[in-house]
């Protein structure tokens, strides 16, 4: 049969069918339908019929085309077609350097050299049956070198072609219909999540709080490590104010949600310390009583920001009904100063994910809020 090929980019959604062998496109269809609303889908897997008048291709669904027109005939949750996607028997490894492509036959140990035509070393495929090796421009949907494996002397440049207009089909504009309809509905969904956020956020933001626990010593945060395990440490060691060189304060959430707080370091998870949204997906925090650090930054008395600290960081979850302890150096709040950093609520989103709740709180800690007693 005569040697065709798919060719799609996700980036401006056409699907492209070619004929090899008259370096030829024959179709270009539209693929926007594949989506259900709004989440990512691209087409991954391709394949045909014995008589090669039906395509397939998979995204979270199955879809088959019309192989002569483009046109989409069905879409389906099932696989209507099992051969059509089998993996291939030949095994041909790819590597590449910047010049050439270097084929291996894993059954025959036959190797062979294609030299890189457009550049892009990211954009390429073998053919089903092992015999052709393609290679796409800057977009994935322009082929434009098709290369015979065991010859790599002969080849075939994609030229285009003319072909008929695009024109939507009648299952499509359905599709497309029924997107529209579920996009509508998220919106929706996220309006009412969004209003809903704004009065409990408001609410729990008083159940987050900081208060002081005891005078101490910290380490260096330049000593910080990126992945920490938040074994407490340096927060067993108490001492009297004049004789430590930080407090340690104890960060709470008593709300009934996840909140995401700046760490200066990434915390080992724990699947032992999660919490579990009403829809049943969880999201990992941290251990109560965990010695981190945060990633805070200093106010003047007047409130006005001063430049302090790192310009990178990290975050982690707190859990409802649980607290950390972190460390300040006493000298940071001097002059009336303040710790501040944000925090953000956690709930479900329409996807039974999580995700952001409302808008980042404010959280402040000044030398006054310290114990007047010693």
């Amino acid at each position: 049969m005569t040697p065709n090929l798919f060719s799609y980019s996700a980036g401006d959604g056409w699907l492209c069918y070619w004929n090899v062998t008259t370096a030829q496109l024959l179709w270009k269809s539209k693929t926007e339908f594949i989506r259900k609303a709004e989440e990512l889908a691209n087409l991954e897997q391709f394949g045909w019929n014995e008589d090669q008048t039906l395509v397939y291709s998979r995204s979270q669904a199955f879809q088959t085309w019309d192989a002569n027109t483009g046109k989409i005939l069905s879409v389906s949750d099932t696989n209507p077609a099992e051969r059509a996607f089998a993996e291939s028997t030949n095994k041909i490894s790819v590597r590449k350097d910047y010049s050439n492509f270097y084929l291996t036959n894993s059954k025959t140990n036959q190797e062979s050299t294609i030299k890189a035509f457009s550049r892009t070393g990211s954009v390429y495929d073998v053919s089903h049956d092992g015999s052709l090796f393609a290679e796409g421009g800057s977009w994935g949907n322009t082929v434009r070198r098709v290369t015979r494996i065991v010859d790599p002397s002969s080849f075939y440049e994609m030229k285009g072609g003319r072909i008929a207009p695009y024109v939507r089909s009648e299952l499509e504009t359905k599709l497309l219909d029924q997107q529209s309809l579920r996009v509508a509905e998220l919106h929706a969904a996220r309006a009412r999540r969004d209003t809903r956020a704004v009065v409990e956020t408001e609410k729990f933001k008083k159940q987050v709080y900081m208060s002081f626990d005891h005078y101490g010593d910290m380490r260096d945060p330049g000593e910080q490590r990126i992945m920490e395990s938040g074994v407490p440490s340096k927060s067993k060691v108490r001492k009297s104010r004049k004789d430590a060189n930080a407090i340690w304060l104890r960060l709470h959430n008593d709300s009934p949600l996840p909140i995401q707080i700046p760490t200066q370091s990434m915390y080992l998870p724990n699947p032992k310390c999660s919490f579990e949204f009403s829809a049943g997906n969880k999201i990992l925090g941290l251990c109560s009583d965990r010695d981190i650090s945060i990633w805070f930054g200093l106010e003047d008395k007047n409130g006005k920001l001063i430049p302090y600290g790192f310009d990178f960081g990290s975050s982690a979850m707190l859990l409802p009904k649980s607290s950390v302890l972190f460390a300040v150096p006493l000298a940071a709040l001097q002059n009336g100063r303040a710790i501040r950093f944000d925090f953000t609520f956690q709930a479900e989103t329409d996807d039974r994910k999580s995700g952001e709740y409302g808008t980042p709180k404010t959280l402040r800690f000044r030398e006054a809020d310290l114990p007047k007693t010693q």
